[in-house]
């Protein structure tokens, strides 16, 4: 085999394990039904700003592509024209875990057309156009489940496509351990209601799983599959949501600048990459221009009391939501007034921990600085952001918003092991041990969040005897 500073990449068909169409199929089925379980589990706008995307959706679909922007929601978003059955008010239970979701009405079949804002109104169109035309069709629960099966399934094929890519080339498998970790409940409930950001996370998986496997440089050749699943997912990144267009940016960052020159110049000279690079560049640019034109970035206003503070005092007050920001990562459902037991979240963040603190002691100085990097752009950069808006916006950043860079940090936590670390038998321990430790806690957070939504959950008075209001 010649070495890649002597050949041009070329693509490759087969990979080195075979049976890529299986490894997928099952994936892909296993990964539907963990995220289908939520679609049909929630009640309508069960998570966060759903009903605002309903909106978007059938207003995308309508043809209302591009609406002019106006203070619909907070100020900010846009009108759309919707169904009159898709409008609920879930004011008697969202915020009130201890209150179920009967109170609401479910969606109904009325197509009365009527004038609705929407806080997703100035959003990027090609997420909505994609899922939308179901509610269209169907107003009430068939349109709506309908179109959240469709998004749960192209989240599903992106972590599939994840799955598949790092089964078949990577070489201890350990960033099986690190993409089962990065995979959190939240991560489920998202990718199964109408909602961007689910999609985004699984892009998130599936552009770091695949871009780890082209940047290693003991590939003289691209496999054909992963150049499709890092084009995807990029192109996902680029389009879903504003904040994609960072984490793509950093994510590039991470994975090419430290490659040898001869492997990047073979990526180069591929002339698939460059097709996709070409894409993707014309992707971001037309997001660029969508932001722009469409004023995306005016969030509203999120600070009601005018409260003013010094960057000192934003940058407390946000250290405080740290605790919170990792914990809504693993999974505080429904409109995050639904927690587990505290030891489901003990348990989650340690497997997270141990992982990248063993990377950390394993890897390379190389390898710090990509872990360094891809941390940076996915917690520190934002967080940096939201000081310095505190006092326009308010405190808006979510756990849930920094997933899709954040799962790269455990992806190449996984890789690092599996190039750096430990022995064959340590790897296979490890993945057995996180396996059984976290994949459990999808379950729970499905029962907890179910029985939120069906009877309420107790408020607990810690002076006192459980009080159900």
């Amino acid at each position: 085999m010649t070495s890649p500073s002597a050949t041009t990449a070329t693509v490759q068909t087969e990979a080195p394990h075979g049976g890529g169409v299986r490894i997928w199929a099952l994936s892909f089925v296993a990964f539907f039904l963990m995220i289908g379980a939520w679609s049909v589990a929630t009640p309508y706008n069960g998570s966060p700003d759903e009903m605002d995307h309903i909106f978007r959706a059938v207003g995308v679909v309508s043809g209302e592509v591009a609406p002019a922007p106006a203070e619909a929601i907070r100020g900010s978003g846009a009108y759309q024209t919707v169904p009159a059955g898709l409008i609920r008010d879930i004011g008697c239970w969202a915020f009130h875990p201890n209150i179920s979701a009967d109170c609401t009405p479910e969606p109904g079949s009325d197509r009365t057309p009527v004038r609705m804002g929407s806080g997703a109104g100035r959003y990027h169109p090609v997420y909505y156009a994609m899922v939308g035309l179901p509610m269209r069709l169907w107003p009430g629960w068939p349109g709506v489940i309908l179109a959240r099966l469709i998004g749960a399934a192209l989240s599903a094929a992106l972590l599939a496509g994840a799955l598949t890519t790092i089964i078949r080339y990577s070489r201890r498998r350990m960033m099986v351990a690190g993409m089962v970790v990065a995979v959190t409940p939240m991560a489920g409930f998202l990718g199964g209601a109408v909602n961007p950001n689910g999609m985004e996370i699984a892009a998130g998986v599936g552009f770091f799983a695949g871009g780890i496997v082209l940047a290693r440089r003991d590939h003289d050749v691209l496999p054909r599959g992963v150049l499709w699943l890092v084009g995807l997912s990029a192109l996902a990144l680029a389009m879903l949501r504003t904040t994609g267009l960072l984490y793509l940016a950093v994510g590039l960052a991470a994975l090419v600048l430290p490659i040898p020159m001869t492997r990047l110049r073979a990526l180069v000279r591929s002339t698939a990459v460059r097709v996709w690079f070409g894409v993707v560049a014309v992707a971001a640019v037309t997001s660029v221009l969508w932001i722009l034109k469409m004023h995306t970035t005016d969030l509203g206003d999120f600070n009601p009391n005018h409260v003013h503070l010094s960057a000192s005092q934003a940058f407390i007050a946000n250290m405080g939501y740290w605790p919170s920001y990792f914990q809504q990562m693993v999974g505080v459902t429904s409109w995050l007034d639904t927690r587990m037991f505290e030891p489901m979240y003990m348990i989650w963040e340690s497997a997270a921990v141990f992982f990248v603190l063993l990377a950390v002691v394993l890897g390379t100085w190389r390898d710090r600085w990509r872990l360094l990097v891809v941390f940076s752009g996915g917690f520190l950069i934002p967080l940096a952001v939201q000081i310095r808006a505190a006092n326009t916006v308010g405190f808006i950043t979510q756990g849930r918003y920094l997933l899709p860079m954040l799962v790269g940090v455990l992806l190449l936590a996984g890789f690092v092991l599996d190039e750096r670390g430990l022995e064959a038998r340590h790897c296979h321990a490890v993945i057995r041990l996180v396996t059984v430790a976290v994949l459990p806690i999808h379950l729970v957070c499905l029962a907890f969040t179910m029985s939120r939504w069906q009877n309420g959950l107790p408020l607990l008075n810690l002076a006192g005897p459980v009080k159900v209001l």
